[in-house]
């Protein structure tokens, strides 16, 4: 592994985090607590200490020092800036929009509103600036964004939502001084890190699966997950261990290594291997015993794998 992407590894990104505070306290705590425990950096209102500055100018310096910005958006408008008229978390989300920075919304459903409402009272209902917030909401909703109705929703949209940050070069973080290396030295290997992934990509951009690229294809499998009973069969026939949380591409790269790839099942079996069939990469064999054999697509995707996996070995 080269030194730019073991730093990039080892980096936090900061990630300023907006929403109105009396009516969301917990709210704002399992989200601090969730981007901790992925391993990055929260920075809220709540850290802000006592300057010169003004409440605007503060939060604008956080944003612009913050690698991205996530909005929690309550039934509440917020404190309302004297400047602008307009709330400190609409402010903050429309500087965060015009610096670029990579943003994600999750907005409270309309049924929870209510719940909460009924449960808690009119503190987490806007009633001064209805209008405002109601145009505000609808904004935020017009870009990507999540709707929560529980704590655990905000978790596990940070939890979905970082790791795909976490793999954007353009973002900078934090890094320990101990693991750093000098700009130049970072910028050089960046650079060198461009042009190998360059000829890898001139290499292999012609060779399709399943009319997609390999990367395409190991995706949809990696972002698929087997099905409990498939896993069962698996488990039962082969006398594998495997986990539950297998995705596809785990069930393809356990079962079709290199020392067996042709393999007679009972006909109770092949369910577990509908999926795959689905994409390609396996077909029935016809004889005495109903058997599966890798197709042509499934033997050069199998080999694919075999070829990045050795590849990454000797890159760390």
């Amino acid at each position: 592994m080269i030194w730019a992407d073991y730093v990039m590894q080892k980096r936090k990104l900061q990630i300023f985090l907006s929403s109105t505070y009396g009516d969301l306290v917990y709210e704002r705590l399992a989200a601090m607590e969730a981007i901790l425990s992925a391993g990055h950096i929260p920075a809220a209102m709540e850290q802000f200490a006592p300057g010169d500055e003004t409440a605007a100018e503060k939060i604008n310096a956080w944003i612009d020092e913050s690698d991205a910005f996530i909005l929690i958006l309550g039934g509440r408008y917020g404190s309302i800036e004297p400047n602008s008229g307009k709330s400190y978390v609409q402010m903050e989300y429309e500087y965060a929009l015009e610096k670029k920075k990579p943003l994600f919304a999750m907005v409270i459903s309309k049924e929870h509103h209510e719940e909460r409402v009924k449960n808690i009272g009119l503190t987490v209902d806007e009633r001064e600036n209805q209008q405002e917030y109601r145009k505000f909401r609808d904004r935020v909703t017009t870009r990507l964004c999540a709707f929560w109705s529980d704590k655990k929703d905000i978790r596990a949209t940070i939890f979905q939502k970082l790791p795909e940050w976490a793999q954007r070069s353009d973002l900078i973080g934090w890094v320990r001084a101990d693991q750093s290396a000098t700009p130049e030295v970072v910028n050089e290997l960046a650079r060198l890190s461009h042009e190998n992934r360059e000829l890898r990509s001139a290499i292999t951009s012609a060779e399709t699966f399943a009319a997609l690229t390999f990367e395409e294809l190991a995706k949809v499998m990696q972002e698929s997950p087997a099905s409990p009973e498939d896993l069962d069969l698996i488990r039962k026939n082969l006398n594998l261990e495997i986990q539950d949380s297998a995705t596809l591409l785990d069930v393809f790269h356990t079962i079709f290594n290199p020392m067996s790839y042709i393999s007679s099942y009972p006909s109770t079996f092949l369910h577990a291997f509908v999926p795959l069939k689905g994409l390609g990469l396996v077909q029935n064999i016809v004889g005495l015993q109903t058997s599966l054999e890798l197709t042509d697509t499934g033997r050069r995707f199998r080999n694919r794998l075999l070829v990045e996996a050795r590849r990454t070995h000797w890159e760390k």
